[in-house]
């Protein structure tokens, strides 16, 4: 089952699995005091203290397993991910417990009660996770989708169902247009069960729920009189870039019309909201800069004795409505990165990275001055992140609505960010604009919150650009 809110997806499977998680972690830890003390004349801890302490290895080991991707059922996972990922968490706990009794003496105390409490969480986790999984993947009832549709679109619709069967979709197969307008490469996006004089009965056959039209061209190809028929019977009928932006996250720009830009229900900008994320984030960048000045100045004496050059690096970016802006960065790559004067996209174990700056990178600690940018409006917190003008130039010369994400104020993070690794490519570009769009027309407090959490995810696992 999924919940729409605000036009996002979430997951109750999600919810329901962090509840009784929950539930099992805090069951082992007083099921093992009940174990070993429960015929004892006097406990060495009151059960009120064996909740407490349940309480808190609970939280921290549900926080574990998110940070590890545990309650994102977006994600895809092989039997032996989950194993290793459940096994990770377990062993940070176990740490966790070990650092906590050491500073805090009196929590280490029954420590026997801890390893048998881990012991009996990990196996009942181990059980309920891979009946979990078993349940949602082969037993669950799934929301069944028939696709009209056999193009380009139609198959990439088709992948992203595919790719998200834990979240409760079922791809019934595909509808083929009309005879005369047949796509000849309509075998490869999956089963064509019939064409659209055939719906109504492969409808009932199949159960679907809902039909997603995924056909481009309307003149003398949509099968308007099937939809209609369909749609007065209560079939619920949906066309394919909202169904696929609730999908994935992100607004799909190939075969997309400007009409569902004009036109649809989005990219409305409150001023109150405006107002008030430039008035919190001018408040918080002004704290954290007086928080964090300690940190900055030990990341410039790492900066300074890995490599020669100056500590802080700036560049011209653009920015809202295509003015040029300076952001300032910690310097990460040696000094001569670019002597030529050339701008030159970042790659995957680039060698102009110097030590200090692939760490600053991967934890993201490199931005981290721009919250000066933040402090004079230049920057908000959340925003697409701005690229350089000879980068903008030959991107919107290639990708279709790449100046829309120049219509708001860049931030140090943004939704491409935490959804997408870092882009060094201009199908890699094109798919973060993607995500870019879909934040620009959902832009909300709640939703800057959101990505505020996962990027402090992103900065704790060092899972930043490369």
């Amino acid at each position: 089952m999924i919940i729409t809110l605000e036009n996002r997806f979430f997951s109750l499977r999600s919810a329901v699995c962090f509840i009784i998680e929950g539930g099992i972690i805090m069951f082992s830890v007083v099921a093992s005091f009940l174990l070993l003390y429960g015929r004892a004349g006097t406990p060495v801890v009151s059960m009120g203290d064996v909740v407490a302490r349940a309480l808190v290895i609970t939280f921290f080991c549900q926080s574990c397993m998110y940070l590890l991707d545990l309650y994102n059922f977006r994600l895809s996972q092989t039997w032996g991910e989950l194993l290793f990922a459940l096994a990770i968490a377990i062993g940070f706990v176990c740490i966790g417990i070990g650092l906590l009794s050491y500073a805090i003496p009196k929590f280490g105390v029954a420590g026997k009660m801890y390893y048998l409490s881990i012991l009996i969480a990990s196996v009942c986790l181990l059980l309920w996770r891979l009946a979990f999984e078993l349940y949602i993947t082969r037993y669950a009832s799934h929301e069944n989708i028939l696709i009209v549709g056999t193009g380009e679109v139609a198959r990439h619709v088709g992948e992203e169902i595919r790719k998200r069967k834990r979240l409760g979709f079922h791809l019934v197969g595909f509808i083929d247009g009309p005879p005369a307008k047949t796509n000849p490469s309509a075998g490869r996006v999956g089963e064509v069960l019939g064409d659209p004089a055939q719906m109504d009965r492969i409808i009932r056959q199949h159960g679907v729920d809902k039909i997603v039209v995924a056909i481009t061209e309307r003149r003398g190809e949509y099968p308007v009189k099937e939809m209609l028929a369909l749609r007065v019977k209560g079939c619920q009928v949906v066309e394919w870039p909202g169904f696929f932006e609730k999908l994935s996250g992100r607004i799909p720009i190939d075969s997309l019309a400007p009409s569902f830009f004009i036109f649809n229900d989005g990219f409305r900008k409150s001023k109150i909201l405006l107002s008030i994320r430039r008035g919190v984030s001018a408040i918080f960048a002004a704290v954290y800069l007086v928080l964090l000045l300690p940190l900055f100045l030990i990341v410039a004496g790492f900066i300074k004795l890995d490599s020669p050059g100056p500590v802080i690096y700036s560049q011209i970016r653009v920015g809202q409505n295509g003015k040029r802006i300076r952001i300032y960065k910690f310097r990460s790559m040696r000094n001569d990165a670019e002597k030529d004067g050339n701008a030159i996209w970042a790659v995957e174990n680039d060698p102009r990275i110097t030590k200090v700056g692939r760490f600053l990178r991967k934890t993201r600690i490199d931005e981290l001055p721009q919250l000066f940018n933040v402090l004079i409006g230049e920057l908000d917190f959340v925003g697409p992140r701005p690229e350089r003008p000879e980068f903008v130039e030959k991107l919107q010369s290639l990708i279709p609505y790449y100046a829309l994400r120049h219509t708001v104020k860049p931030g140090i993070t943004g939704w491409a960010q935490v959804m997408f690794h870092y882009g060094s490519t201009i199908d890699e570009s094109k798919e973060k604009l993607q995500y870019d769009l879909f934040y620009i027309k959902n832009m909300s407090l709640k939703l800057d919150l959101l990505i505020l959490f996962h990027t402090f995810k992103i900065v704790l696992l060092g899972r930043g650009a490369r």
